[in-house]
């Protein structure tokens, strides 16, 4: 299929962005977005990441796609299951077919290729293997039931279009100023840190903040704290898709610029996907801000340590292209630090630390997740 015909196909059903780790298969793909007006693509720095900033897009109203070779399949389980199927975000997965039984190609790409279209279906997702003369028909169907849908694309499937632009390297080092060393140690519980930030995650306005809160007690802390009458709609509480927060609210920044989008992330989950604040450094989104509160631990499942405290987060942020970065603990400036990146030309990064812990009786969120991505899209009027 000739890649301005597939463009068509995906301009027809108002698919005109994207995001993904590319494969030579889709080649023609990426050529093709970064050459035409109107379409936009975000490279990520894995297939998860890709698959959030994806859906974050589609829950702020730009239907997208997410592409990535079937080898990257494994990273992308985690997203796809607990996020594109629990919430039914629908998201297009497009995904290469690497070591198609009976094809020649390399030994990494085996096991894969004869799992492939297996594992998709296995992840609750409606998978097809493309096909040109039925593309159009199935993605009006799945965009119709507003269902997550994976197409495994075949080697050969698409061809033709532009060649990349060649890229000229220029980097530089030495761009973060020294700062003095500081230390720092936390005097509140999360929940009570969480508190303090209610007055700005409520404040109302023609431009409502979005907010993305991390997978963990941090999303059951929040909830319970202020929203079990249902009704902070610009709240979004993710229940699985540990790392993902941080790409989900760029993909939302990046279907609407002038949003201001808050995540509140956990030191361990950031870890996990730490390729994100480069990818949101690259992106620059302006109104965002990344606040992560930092405890040593990964709380939920009991107190283990990470390795926070021997990584500079401050540090990390400005070199991966965020404009400020801070650190804070204590309790009479917490309040203040966000509202300062909040009012910041962003993207912005504030490390918040927190003691370990939290209430025994501590609930989770009661809204089930499909209907709390109804309620978000439609704060966000997607």
């Amino acid at each position: 299929m000739l890649i301005d015909d597939f463009g068509e196909v995906l301009k027809g059903r108002n698919i005109r962005s994207g995001s993904g780790v590319p494969c030579s298969y889709f080649t023609p793909l990426v050529n093709y977005m970064y050459a035409n007006d109107g379409m936009d693509y975000l490279p990520a720095s894995s297939e998860g990441e890709a698959v959030s900033i994806a859906a974050g897009m589609v829950a702020a109203g730009r239907p997208s796609f997410a592409l990535m070779q079937n080898s990257g399949l494994g990273n992308a389980v985690n997203p796809i299951t607990s996020l594109l199927y629990i919430y039914q975000i629908p998201v297009v997965l497009l995904v290469s077919h690497r070591g198609k039984p009976g094809e020649k190609d390399e030994p990494q790409h085996e096991l894969m290729g004869q799992i492939t279209v297996e594992l998709s279906k296995l992840c609750g997702m409606e998978t097809f293997v493309m096909q040109p003369e039925r593309l159009t028909a199935e993605l009006e169907d799945t965009q119709r039931r507003k269902v997550p849908a994976v197409f495994v694309v075949p080697d050969g499937t698409l061809s033709g279009g532009p060649k990349a632009a060649p890229i000229a390297l220029r980097v530089q080092s030495g761009k973060v100023p020294a700062r003095p060393v500081r230390t720092f140690e936390p005097k509140l519980g999360r929940e009570d840190a969480l508190k303090l930030l209610l007055p700005l995650l409520n404040k109302g306005g023609k431009e409502q903040l979005a907010c993305v809160s991390t997978t963990g007690k941090l999303s059951r802390e929040l909830f319970e704290l202020d929203d079990t009458a249902h009704d902070k709609t610009n709240r979004f509480y993710m229940v699985g898709s540990m790392g993902c927060a941080a790409s989900f609210g760029l993909g939302i920044n990046r279907a609407q610029p002038e949003r201001p989008v808050m995540v509140l992330d956990g030191d361990g989950a950031l870890l996990m996907k730490m390729g994100t604040l480069a990818t949101v450094g690259m992106a620059q989104p302006h109104r965002f801000t990344h606040v992560m509160f930092d405890n040593g631990a990964h709380d939920t499942t009991g107190g283990q340590a990470t390795a926070s405290p021997f990584v500079d987060f401050e540090s990390v942020a400005l070199a991966c292209g965020y404009q400020k970065a801070d650190t804070v603990a204590e309790p009479s400036e917490i309040a203040q630090a966000v509202e300062s990146h909040l009012a910041t030309d962003g993207p912005t990064f504030l490390r918040v630390l927190v003691r370990t812990g939290a209430r025994k009786d501590l609930g989770r969120p009661s809204l089930k997740p499909h209907d709390q991505w109804k309620r978000f899209t439609s704060f966000l009027g997607g």
